[in-house]
């Protein structure tokens, strides 16, 4: 069965459980990066799975911890025999920003290099990003600082079952529509912060857009109870988690 499985839960300081975030969108003999925290070839190893499967990875925007990942996947799977360019998809600010992280480490533009196909999607509500067998991707933008960044929202016409992931942002209608129904919302909880959440205000889109579940991801692991946290988001009637790493979510 396709499913999501978190790679990485903290905001933008990992600590010894917590890596910096990102997922993986997984099916048979395929899966799909989402953002690029930390080393994923080290995480898909963990996992057991096979870097050759990388179909693509999808970047919800520019900022560093989403990031950074990228230039030791390119080289990896370069240095691994991967024959097969890797597609990246995200808003173009994010595509630009990308392009620049791996010229200034020499992984771009040569044919010595692992080929890339970049892909830049529109910021349109309900935009399709891609689909992999039963699995649509489709973005909608949201509002983060100075950083255009998609929420995605993954459906399987099959089980009819949908998960969606806020990446960062304030509270706004945008990323309520999005949700809608979904069976589960990842929604990050970084704190009272311009362009973030706090739980609360994840509690409230996940009770306006009428979500099965809410799981809080891309919070603070330094100086705070996660305990404490978690019951922040009390305002949202179902049941409440907080993301760890290491998580599978079924679709």
């Amino acid at each position: 069965m396709p499913h999501l499985i978190l790679l990485g839960s903290a905001a933008s300081v990992p600590d010894a459980d917590h890596d910096t975030v990102s997922l993986v969108l997984c099916g048979p003999g395929w899966s799909v990066l989402i953002d690029c925290g930390g080393s994923p070839l080290y995480k898909l190893a963990r996992l057991g799975m096979d870097p050759e499967t990388v179909h693509a990875v999808i970047l919800t925007h520019g900022h560093a911890d989403h990031l950074y990942g990228l230039p030791i996947l390119v080289q990896g799977l370069w240095l691994g025999g991967r024959d097969a360019a890797l597609p990246v998809y995200g808003a173009r600010q994010a595509l630009d920003r990308a392009r620049q992280l791996l010229a200034l480490m020499d992984l771009i533009n040569s044919d010595r290099r692992l080929g890339l196909e970049w892909h830049s999607v529109p910021l349109r509500e309900g935009q399709q990003v891609l689909a992999m067998d039963e699995i649509s991707v489709s973005a909608s933008p949201v509002p983060h600082l100075d950083q255009d960044t998609l929420a995605l929202r993954f459906d399987n016409s099959v089980t009819k079952r949908a998960i969606v992931y806020s990446a960062d942002t304030e509270p706004c209608p945008t990323l309520t529509r999005l949700a809608a129904g979904a069976d589960l919302l990842l929604h990050e909880a970084t704190g009272d912060f311009p362009g973030h959440s706090t739980p609360a205000g994840a509690a409230e889109v996940a009770r306006k857009a009428g979500v099965g579940q809410l799981a809080l991801i891309h919070y603070p692991v330094h100086g705070v109870s996660l305990e404490a946290w978690q019951r922040q988001a009390a305002g949202f009637p179902g049941a409440v988690t907080l993301a760890t790493d290491g998580d599978v979510y079924p679709l």
